[in-house]
């Protein structure tokens, strides 16, 4: 009973989560070239979704970015702890985007009146926001496991030891 679990960390490479994070980067990308127009942004306020395009497009690039380059730093802890941390600040900065457009569509247009693009876009802040609790805690096990000195440097099977 006294045996611990390893620490894992949820992969950054699951399709379905890179896939959600280049659709929130697709969003302000599509804003930004004027294709998409926030327009229940909008008519709460125009620099609110001036505001909102820029900050989710370097939000969700972010975030996109730090999913990538984790799968290029797996044998390096200190990096790949960094980068979960970053992917962190940025989603949850991406979730807050996503609930405010969200929040702005259901003022606008009334709860349910677009029932698609509202269930999306509610669906990807909400996802965002597990993802950030996701993150949270694992850096909290993770820590957990330092502090217990329960960590391991793990070796590929196909490389010899030296003896």
């Amino acid at each position: 009973m006294g045996s611990t679990k390893p620490v894992r960390w949820t992969s950054p490479a699951n399709a379905w989560a890179v896939g959600a994070q280049l659709i929130a980067f697709m969003i302000p990308v599509l804003a930004v070239v004027e294709v998409y127009q926030p327009i229940a942004l909008e008519a709460i306020s125009v620099p609110l979704a001036d505001m909102w395009q820029w900050l989710l497009f370097i939000a969700a690039g972010v975030a996109l970015a730090a999913s990538v380059t984790m799968q290029l730093v797996t044998d390096r802890a200190a990096l790949m702890q960094a980068l979960v941390r970053l992917e962190g600040v940025a989603t949850l900065i991406l979730a807050v985007c996503m609930l405010g457009l969200w929040a702005a569509l259901a003022k606008e247009y009334g709860f349910a009146a677009n029932p698609l693009t509202q269930l999306l876009v509610f669906g990807l802040g909400v996802a965002a926001v597990a993802r950030v609790v996701q993150i949270i805690v694992e850096l909290w096990k993770y820590r957990r496991a330092l502090r217990a000195g329960e960590t391991a440097t793990v070796e590929a099977l196909a490389q010899p030891k030296e003896s």
